[in-house]
C-alpha cells in the first residue's frame, strides 16, 4: 500500500522479561509434491510457532483465522500472522524430542505425514498493559487497487503512536514505516478518538492512503499487514526494516518499559 510519497509501517518494543520451557507438536501432512525432509522441517517451523503462541499467551483473533481461510496461500498466510504474533518474544532454545513420520496407506490419495515432538524455552519481549484500552478498526478489510484505507482508534490514554506495514511477499524491505511520516509528523496522541490518515496538505487537500496491488505479485489477491505499537516515550524508528526479524532485534533493544499496547490487522488486495 502506498500513501502518495509516503509509506508506513509500525513496530513494537522489546525486552526479555520471563523464560517459560514448554513441550509441543507439530505436524505437517502432504500428498507426495514435496520430500519428506522439507514436511518435517514445516512441521518443527510449525511447533515453534506454536510454542510461542502457547507460551506466551497469543491469539490470533477470529477475524484474522477467517482471513487466512479466504486467502489464497494460505499456509503463507497464518505464518505471515504468526511472524507478526512472534514479535512479543521469542524461542532461545529447542530440542526435538520425538520424531515420527509414514504414510497413511488407507487414504486416497495416499497421504505423507510428519509430527515433530519438541522442547522449547520461549523468552517474552514485553508485558502488555492490559488496562489500557487501544482498540484499531479499518474501513473495510478487502480493497481493489487506488481505494483507500482509513484507520480509526479509540485510546484511554495519551501515548505515543507508530504504525508499520508488513508486506510478506517482498524479499527485501517487508517492513515499512506508515505513521509517522513526512508529513504526519506528530505522533503523540492525546485524544481518545483518532484516526489516520489525520492532516490536510497545503492545498487543503486531505492526505489519502491508497491501496496498490504489488506488481510482482501474479496471484488475483495479496495479503498486506498492519502493526500498531503504543509506548510510553517516544523512540526513534528506521523508516524501513528489511525483515520481520529485523525489526524483532530493535524491540529487543528499546526494553520492556516503553511498551503499553500492541495490535495487527490484515487486510486483502483484490486485483
Amino acid at each position: 500500500m502506498r500513501i502518495f510519497k509516503f509509506f508506513f509501517v509500525l513496530l513494537f518494543y522489546n525486552s526479555y522479561l520471563y523464560g517459560e520451557i514448554v513441550t509441543v507438536e507439530g505436524a505437517f501432512k502432504h500428498i507426495g509434491d514435496i520430500s519428506q525432509k522439507k514436511a518435517c522441517q514445516l512441521a518443527e517451523k510449525r511447533a515453534k510457532d506454536k510454542a510461542i503462541k502457547k507460551s506466551l499467551g497469543l491469539k490470533i483473533s477470529l477475524e484474522e483465522i477467517q482471513k487466512c481461510k479466504e486467502t489464497d496461500g494460505k499456509v503463507d498466510c497464518e505464518q505471515n500472522q504468526i511472524s507478526i504474533l512472534s514479535l512479543n518474544g521469542e524461542i532461545t532454545e529447542s530440542k526435538i524430542i520425538n520424531k515420527e513420520e509414514g504414510l497413511d496407506e488407507l487414504s486416497d490419495p495416499k497421504i505423507y505425514y510428519c509430527i515433530i515432538t519438541l522442547q522449547a524455552n520461549v523468552q517474552s519481549a514485553f508485558k502488555e498493559d492490559n488496562s489500557f484500552e487501544f482498540q484499531v478498526n479499518l474501513n473495510e478489510v478487502n480493497f481493489r487497487r487506488k481505494e483507500k484505507l482509513k484507520i480509526d482508534f479509540l485510546l484511554s490514554e495519551p501515548l505515543y503512536l507508530n504504525v508499520f506495514q508488513f508486506f510478506p511477499y517482498r524479499n527485501n524491505e517487508q517492513i515499512l514505516k506508515l505513521f509517522p511520516n513526512d508529513v504526519e509528523k506528530q505522533n503523540f496522541i492525546k485524544s481518545t478518538r483518532f484516526s489516520l490518515p489525520s492532516k490536510l496538505l497545503s492545498s487543503g487537500k486531505n492526505i489519502e492512503y491508497i491501496i496498490e496491488f504489488p506488481k510482482s505479485v501474479k496471484k488475483e489477491r495479496v495479503d498486506e499487514h498492519l502493526i500498531f505499537i503504543a509506548s510510553k516515550n517516544n523512540i526513534k524508528w528506521l523508516d524501513s526494516y528489511f525483515s520481520v526479524e529485523d525489526l524483532n532485534k530493535r524491540l529487543i533493544e528499546i526494553g520492556k518499559n516503553n511498551i503499553v499496547r500492541k495490535e495487527q490487522k490484515t487486510y486483502t488486495i483484490y486485483k
